[in-house]
């Protein structure tokens, strides 16, 4: 039988140095060949001229301007499907990957036919040995994200191949017949949520998703949107709404609504008063946004 077809999709925005690195770390991959497609999100650096030479193996698609990590990554899926790939894998440019970190993916996809997206566990970078995630659950009781064994020392306790909720799309594998059924993401995000999202929409589709520990990366973690910058106060704060009042339960929606109003109005004050004014604007700008039904990139 011949090897499926994995194109891989991948973000560069002005990050010329971690997304040289990343190709760099794909080039030692031993295993499954991989189609890579480097969207490049509108940089203004240069990075997209400096990179192309450096890469001839790499298909580069410049966009004019940056469409978001959920638009962006759906201009690589486009591509991808119509090339003709069997599996996709999507993978943040801010991330360093095991040489033999694709094969137990393809491999899990392959035992198991009813599961259609497989994640690698992740580690933080540099630290090695600190885990950033190990699958990812969903508490639908308090509306509640989380990163499994996030900040753990990794001791071998998530050695355990097994479904969760959904997986990071800073590395995973997917079957095209999940973006088939399931469709593509969301751009309403612009960035965050979204692959939470989408792997719900792909479970509603009949999709489990498994979370392979013998597949390893490691995660620079948010090199393109800082943490705890004002972008991303306003983001998560918008787009937690969105994707609990459309993807939640339907007799937990109201209660989503109002708990993640009246909880970031009160963070909000306290980051006021606490004198950092433009997190706590943010704050005010994602709910304002949320109620007004405007979404995509963060406006004015």
């Amino acid at each position: 039988m011949a090897a499926p077809r994995i194109h891989v999709v991948m973000l560069n925005w002005n990050q010329e140095t971690d997304t040289r690195e990343c190709l760099e770390s794909l080039r030692k991959c031993a295993g499954p060949a991989m189609r890579i497609v480097l969207v490049d999100n509108g940089s203004r650096d240069g990075s997209p001229d400096r990179l192309a030479p450096d890469f001839p193996e790499v298909t580069l698609l410049r966009q004019p301007r940056n469409l978001g990590f959920a638009e962006g990554n759906n201009v690589g899926i486009r591509h991808a499907l119509a090339d003709g790939a069997q599996l996709l894998l999507l993978l943040n440019n801010d991330t360093l990957v095991d040489p033999g970190f694709v094969a137990p993916l393809v491999e899990a996809l392959a035992r198991r036919p009813d599961a259609g997206i497989a994640g690698s566990k992740i580690y933080c970078y540099p630290e090695r040995q600190t885990l950033w995630a190990a699958g990812a659950g969903i508490d639908w009781r308090r509306g509640h994200q989380f990163h499994i064994g996030a900040g753990e020392i990794d001791t071998g306790q998530y050695e355990t191949e097994r479904q969760v909720d959904y997986v990071s799309a800073c590395c995973l594998l997917a079957r095209r017949e999940v973006f088939e059924r399931a469709g593509l993401l969301d751009p309403r995000y612009f960035i965050y949520f979204e692959e939470t999202a989408w792997s719900v929409r792909a479970t509603r589709a009949g999709f489990r998703i498994v979370y392979v520990p013998s597949s390893r990366i490691w995660h620079k973690v948010s090199a393109a949107m800082k943490s705890e910058s004002p972008n991303s106060t306003y983001y998560l704060t918008r787009n937690r709404l969105l994707f609990l009042t459309e993807q939640g339960p339907p007799e937990r929606r109201r209660f989503y609504r109002w708990f993640y109003t009246t909880r970031p109005l009160r963070y909000a004050l306290k980051l006021l008063l606490g004198g950092r004014a433009a997190q706590g604007r943010a704050v005010l700008q994602g709910l304002r946004d949320f109620y007004a039904g405007r979404f995509g990139e963060r406006g004015a």
